[in-house]
């Protein structure tokens, strides 16, 4: 999915209904969300803020149901890279929550 810049509705037999998302607050689209519905609410607010053409895989790990990847991004508009981080935590093969973390972006 990482690798292939896929969505979470391009995989709906592994991801679960009540999926809970957790971006950053300092983020315009900041807060916790619960479902795919909330999900497709505020990821075009996502979409917009990342310049997704700059998107590069930077790191996977997985242990047991976590699977944590590494990534940076432009963000949209701006010459700044963002560093993210996200903590995937699985049931099996259904994907249950995402929390993402930010770092600082480069001042390039």
């Amino acid at each position: 999915m990482l690798g292939q810049k896929k969505r979470l509705e391009d995989y709906p037999d592994r991801v679960d209904a009540n999926i809970v998302m957790h971006e950053p607050v300092s983020l315009p689209f900041g807060g916790s969300y619960r479902g795919l519905e909330d999900f497709k609410r505020f990821y075009g607010k996502v979409r917009d803020f990342y310049d997704f053409d700059t998107w590069q895989l930077v790191d996977v790990v997985a242990e047991g149901d976590i699977v944590f990847s590494t990534s940076q991004v432009r963000i949209a508009g701006r010459p700044q890279i963002m560093h993210i981080a996200e903590r995937f935590r699985f049931s099996g093969t259904t994907l249950v929550e995402v929390r993402v973390f930010v770092c600082e972006a480069d001042k390039r």
